[in-house]
């Protein structure tokens, strides 16, 4: 019984994600169309499309996810896809340190995220991410635009897990 009790609480420490964040609150624009980049080794496109669902309502979300192994100019591409998109803001969050899980210890992943005003190319929020190895090489959608809301910086609240928004419209999937 103590070993399940031990393993049930190591799972719910370990799962969780941490997230310090800071706001230029007189820079703050007004925005309903952000592009979300992701800046990680060996993340899918699937997991950039994901933030597309974790907004609120009114929201049109673009995803772009860089690759280490593209040759082309990643500012160049992120100009090309905000450009496409027609975004106000952009959301970047990019891996800064590996996690590892073993026997004895975790080390958790790391992010940065920023976000940018298109118009004016300044940061305005900024955070630093802790996420368990459990999750890999992600964190959870949810937890950024939860974190986004409590700063002040969108406004709305969370989509049920059974509604994804798309282009600023909630679907039931």
């Amino acid at each position: 019984m103590r070993t399940l009790v031990t393993v049930t609480l190591m799972g719910l420490l370990t799962s969780c994600v941490r997230i310090q964040s800071n706001t230029k609150s007189e820079a703050v624009p007004t925005f309903k169309r952000i592009l979300v980049v992701t800046k990680m080794r060996d993340t899918p496109d699937s997991y950039a499309q994901s933030f597309s669902r974790a907004f609120p309502t009114g929201y049109s979300v673009c995803t772009l996810a860089l690759s280490p192994l593209s040759f082309d100019k990643p500012e160049e591409e992120i100009r090309k896809k905000a450009d496409s998109c027609h975004s106000d803001v952009i959301l970047t969050l990019t891996l800064t340190q590996s996690g590892v899980s073993t026997r004895y210890y975790a080390v958790p992943y790391e992010f940065n995220a920023e976000m940018t005003s298109v118009a004016t190319e300044q940061p305005f929020w900024k955070a630093i991410i802790s996420s368990a190895p459990i999750n890999g090489e992600r964190v959870s959608p949810r937890s950024v635009v939860k974190r986004l809301l409590n700063d002040g910086i969108i406004e709305g609240k969370l989509p049920d897990q059974s509604l994804q928004a798309i282009n600023g419209q909630n679907v039931y999937r």
